[in-house]
């Protein structure tokens, strides 16, 4: 068995990975918190890329935002095999959509199931009343349990494309620190609540996604050669990229209200 080194365009890597957060927290926050506001007759007071609040109470706008995540998530990891190795950067895309999305949902489950606050903990509140101590040690276990699921995914997604341990583990480092800084300079533009919407934006595409840091931790061992694919240069992914931050910072970053 050999398996061949190869050389990314860690430029590209981290052109994906910004349009992976992109993606991950408008799920969030637009498409899920801001989608069931409006479909329940709402109007949004604050939309920023850590932030939600609708100007009418109702017991479904909480869940909907993990719901997103979970959606987009998982729609990701469904469309990865059909993928082929050669289209390597929209593989690496949904890889890292579905990680991001998981892994940011996996910890705030057992976050919010330790501090009686958030999302899911308002959601189990609304729909099975105050949660007992067992929901939130179950909830927590849940949290967990995704945590193991998603990481041992996105471990064989990433050793499928580079069987050689250390070149997967550079490639999800490379994302993760380009996520989290982009996450944090978006969360940065908003003036309001201080340094709430930093910590969350630290917290939920930064530290929730520390598997990232760790995985994958082998080099996938076969019978047979594997030729590891490259990420070439790409100054179309690289502008892209570029311009779907910008918009996301003037938007979601700075805030909408409507």
């Amino acid at each position: 068995m050999s398996i061949h080194k190869t050389s990314n365009d860690w430029y590209t890597v981290a052109a994906i990975s910004l349009m992976a957060m992109c993606l991950v927290t408008f799920d969030h926050e637009a498409l899920g918190h801001g989608g069931m506001c409006l479909a329940s007759g709402g109007h949004i007071r604050l939309l920023t890329s850590s932030m939600f609040r609708c100007d009418i109470r109702s017991m479904w706008i909480a869940p909907a935002g993990p719901f997103g995540n979970l959606l987009g998530g998982t729609l990701a990891l469904l469309f990865v095999p059909f993928v082929p190795r050669r289209s390597t950067n929209v593989r690496l895309f949904l890889i890292l959509v579905a990680g991001f999305a998981f892994f940011w949902e996996a910890g705030y489950l057992i976050i919010e199931m330790h501090r009686r606050d958030g999302d899911l903990y308002f959601a189990a509140q609304d729909f099975l009343g105050e949660p007992s101590l067992w929901w939130r040690i179950t909830g927590a276990v849940a949290g967990v349990g995704l945590y193991v699921f998603s990481a041992g995914w996105a471990s064989r997604a990433l050793s499928d494309l580079w069987p050689d341990a250390a070149v997967a583990r550079r490639v999800a480092r490379i994302a993760w620190v380009t996520a989290t800084i982009g996450a944090i300079l978006a969360a940065a533009v908003y003036s309001g609540e201080g340094w709430a919407g930093l910590r969350d934006a630290a917290l939920e595409i930064g530290a929730g996604a520390f598997p990232w840091l760790l995985i994958p931790r082998q080099s996938r061992v076969q019978e047979e050669s594997v030729t590891p694919v490259r990420i070439e240069r790409s100054r179309t992914i690289v502008s892209l990229s570029l311009i779907v931050f910008a918009v996301f910072v003037v938007t979601l970053g700075r805030g909408v209200r409507f």
